[in-house]
């Protein structure tokens, strides 16, 4: 096919595929939006980098690459990416799945601050269908080991499919490959970002990471770059829970985010009753804010940053300015008119600092 523009041009097929169109491109390779002629059928086609199996490695990476993809096929779940075909007879390995339209957890969660928060529920359902789709991969042996916003797909029916299953896998091997580790830094197990061994556990401490930027808006161990967030997340320091310290729903996320595998929830079933039975208690704790209600997000960030200066009584203060004020700069001049003076100029500083 022509390039349109400066866009490189798509490949003529993918065996029987035709590609329509890029829909994106990361470290394992390329997706195409492709169409099966025999049963016309839309489908999502996969093309693997052989880069990463070094000189030496394809024979290796192939047989790892079938191994996998005969892994994701056994995912049988609504909502996992169902694995139609694939294909390693040619340059360039592919894999031929479900093509999902919708947007990703990811692109739910950049959404309006207002917006997102009033959805955090919602994004909390999403979560819990996707500890369902683990658990049925979990008992035939399959883990995911990228489990993070970006491979989360939500349909426009509000269906969730998770993305890549079983295909992370493939990065995980003692031959050359690109980069040393598998999954993504503000998501990934301790034990992923140390090189040790792991096991479904690392899935649930994924989704509990996911969980957590869900609630306070943010990943439970960024840090200012790549390195400081993989020293956060193996170090001995756990998360800060802020203002859910204390609370069901911070219980499920110290359980969820334990630097230790053995202290984690022991199965995904276990993790999504403890997250179903901590959910209503969370939804009633929300803090009402009849004069201006504050982004959760948000809301989460002056509690911590108050509680850093006053204590427990840094929720109170926080109802109470919100509750009078009308915007957000009013909210914080009525916090601020509850604070000692030196307070204030602490408070303005760390709300100045970056996240």
């Amino acid at each position: 096919m022509s390039a349109i523009g400066n866009e490189p041009p798509l490949p003529d097929n993918f065996g029987r595929y035709q590609p329509i169109e890029e829909l994106g491109a990361g470290a394992m390779g390329k997706v195409y939006l492709a169409v099966d002629p025999l049963i016309d059928r839309m489908v999502a086609v996969k093309v693997i980098n052989m880069e990463q199996a070094g000189p030496d490695g394809r024979a290796e990476f192939l047989e790892r690459f079938r191994t996998e993809v005969r892994a994701a096929a056994q995912c049988a779940h609504p909502s996992i990416v169902s694995v139609y075909d694939f294909a390693d007879d040619g340059p360039a390995p592919y894999i031929v799945m479900e093509f999902v339209p919708g947007d990703t957890l990811s692109t739910l969660m950049r959404r309006p601050q207002q917006e997102r928060a009033a959805a955090v529920p919602d994004l909390i359902g999403v979560l819990l269908q996707v500890l369902d789709a683990l658990a049925a991969a979990h008992a035939v042996g399959v883990i995911h080991r990228d489990i993070k916003p970006g491979n989360i797909m939500v349909t426009p029916r509000g269906a969730v499919k998770i993305a890549d299953f079983g295909i992370a896998r493939l990065g995980d091997s003692t031959m050359t490959m690109v980069g040393g580790m598998v999954g993504s830094p503000s998501y990934m197990s301790p034990e992923q970002a140390l090189g040790l061994e792991v096991d479904h556990r690392a899935d649930l401490f994924s989704v509990a990471a996911v969980l957590y930027q869900i609630l306070l808006g943010r990943p439970p161990f960024a840090g200012s770059g790549v390195t400081d967030t993989l020293v956060r997340l193996a170090g001995p320091e756990p998360a800060g829970l802020g203002p859910l310290e204390g609370t069901a729903m911070g219980q499920v996320l110290r359980r969820g985010l334990a630097k230790d595998a053995a202290q984690r929830f022991a199965s995904a079933t276990e993790f999504a009753d403890a997250l179903r039975l901590a959910l209503p208690a969370h939804a009633a704790r929300i803090l009402p804010m009849p004069g201006f209600r504050l982004p959760a997000p948000l809301a989460a960030r002056l509690t911590e940053e108050l509680a850093a200066l006053v204590g427990p009584r840094a929720e109170d203060i926080l109802r109470n300015a919100a509750e009078k004020a009308q915007d957000l700069p009013d909210v914080v001049g009525r916090m601020c008119a509850q604070l000692a003076p030196e307070d204030v100029a602490r408070l303005r500083a760390r709300l100045a600092a970056p996240n």
